[in-house]
């Protein structure tokens, strides 16, 4: 495992050696599926070895950022076939059904492959390709040839989260709970629940227009407040409302009223519907104090999958480990996830 995990950088000396003792690992650009991937195959042979699909986060650089390159190098460093594959919008930060289909076809794909040990696939996403990974695992077309399921900070609960982006509270039984989450995440639902709106004028409109903020912007939301609702169709104007309402009073209401399609496709992204139909062991990594989830996204999860198994790490921030002394246990009980994920 130290190994694999050396591989995975490019440092001048410990890098070179670990790649060297485990062979030079394989890259190439490749379409799984239909899908834009990057495979990496271990230095040498041709396999069929244990394949890990991995869905990469919200990031511009998508499956070319420097951490999921360490990723899959580091897995095929340790004798794997690795796949980082990223679906449409992921990048962009854009959850949407589509996503989740080209996830699938994604993971058939790459069982599919010559160089693929036969049996099963790992799967592994890290923030909202953690979200793609778990509904990946429930889909009754690929669920028995899952292995096991490794997400890092993962979104659950997508209409629990709408409800902390735009009103600042969560509900935990019948009480509302003050949590203030980071721009960037209010930015990445906003952008997915426009892009659940069916094709038209609106629906461009409104994503260009949230496409077109910067990432790292503050308050995204004041547009869709700014936003002439007059003129949109009525399907449009029911999602901006939801996306615009302060009042956590109004909430339900404004969610109840969103059209069906609407809501339909946010619960087709959403992992905590479909948790109770996962059989794969999951492996599910958080954040203590998440700057954007709260907690009770992944202990709600962890209750309705009974697969599940959480580890809570007081050192991470977000998906990101923090480098501290009081990190050296968290980054002991996230090399046993790994050492599981390995053995799996």
């Amino acid at each position: 495992m130290p190994v694999g995990i050396a591989a995975a950088y490019e440092g001048q000396v410990l890098g070179k050696v670990a790649r060297v003792i485990a062979g030079r690992v394989r890259e190439d650009h490749i379409s799984l599926g239909g899908v834009p991937a990057i495979v990496f195959r271990p230095g040498q042979g041709a396999g069929p070895w244990p394949v890990h699909v991995v869905f990469p986060g919200v990031t511009r650089l998508g499956r070319s950022h420097p951490a999921f390159l360490g990723i899959g190098r580091g897995l095929a460093a340790t004798g794997n076939l690795a796949i980082v594959a990223e679906p449409v919008g992921l990048a962009a930060g854009e959850l949407t059904p589509a996503a989740v289909d080209q996830a699938r076809v994604a993971v058939e794909a790459a069982l599919s492959r010559t160089d693929a040990a036969w049996g099963g696939v790992s799967l592994v996403g890290v923030s909202g390709g953690g979200s793609l990974a778990l509904r990946t695992a429930a889909d009754p077309t690929v669920a028995e040839k899952v292995s096991i399921v490794v997400v890092l900070a993962p979104l659950c609960d997508v209409q629990g989260a709408i409800r902390v982006v735009t009103t600042g509270v969560y509900r935990d039984g019948d009480v509302l709970v003050p949590f203030s989450s980071g721009d960037f995440f209010k930015l990445v639902v906003a952008r997915s629940v426009v892009a659940c709106l069916a094709p038209g004028e609106d629906r461009t409109a409104l994503r260009s227009r949230l496409l077109a903020l910067d990432d790292y912007g503050s308050d995204p939301l004041s547009c869709l407040r700014e936003w002439p609702s007059e003129a949109l169709e009525a399907s449009a104007q029911a999602t901006v409302a939801l996306l615009a309402n302060e009042d956590p009073r109004l909430f339900d209401e404004h969610f109840a009223a969103l059209p069906e399609e609407v809501r339909t496709a946010i619960d087709a992204i959403t992992p905590i519907s479909v948790a109770h139909r996962i059989g794969a062991p999951v492996e599910l990594v958080v954040a203590r104090r998440d700057k954007y989830i709260i907690l009770a996204d992944a202990t709600s999860f962890a209750e309705a999958c009974a697969s599940a198994r959480l580890t809570v790490l007081d050192s991470l921030e977000h998906a990101v480990p923090a480098l501290s002394p009081r990190a050296v246990r968290d980054l002991a009980r996230l090399d046993g996830v790994l050492v599981r994920l390995l053995v799996a």
